[in-house]
């Protein structure tokens, strides 16, 4: 498991950010893409470990800041593997639609599910 972070227009993927399995760091070059497309981002999504489907301490002081330099309220995302929740204007909502993007970025946190092995037994003995 790895966190990603979405950054979104629309529909559409602006950036993606990897971090590790419980955080994404600070990174400048994603403070200057958020400055620089302010007025197009609609946005903000990222995953989180488990099922932890809230927001955390960091994620809100984040929130607040990112907002308070934009002078922008973004949609702000959490996504876990069976859970969906959006947060726009200091209210929360719980997500039952799933845009496309949803399992693509619960593919590149959590990982394809992987096939079961067969395990089978040799008629003959090796030589």
């Amino acid at each position: 498991m790895r966190e990603a972070c979405f950054l979104l227009v629309e529909d559409k993927i602006l950036r993606v950010y990897f971090g590790s399995a419980t955080s994404i760091p600070d990174e400048h070059e994603r403070w200057e893409t958020i400055w620089e497309h302010r007025n197009a981002i609609t946005e903000i999504a990222h995953s989180h470990p488990g099922e932890f489907l809230d927001f955390s301490l960091e994620d809100l002081t984040t929130m607040e800041a990112v907002e308070a330099g934009t002078g922008k309220a973004f949609t702000w995302s959490i996504v876990t593997k069976g859970g969906f929740l959006s947060r726009k204007g200091g209210k929360d909502c719980l997500r039952d639609d799933a845009p496309w993007w949803l399992s693509l970025i619960r593919r590149l946190s959590y990982g394809e599910p992987r096939a079961r092995k067969t395990i089978r037994k040799r008629k003959e003995p090796i030589a």
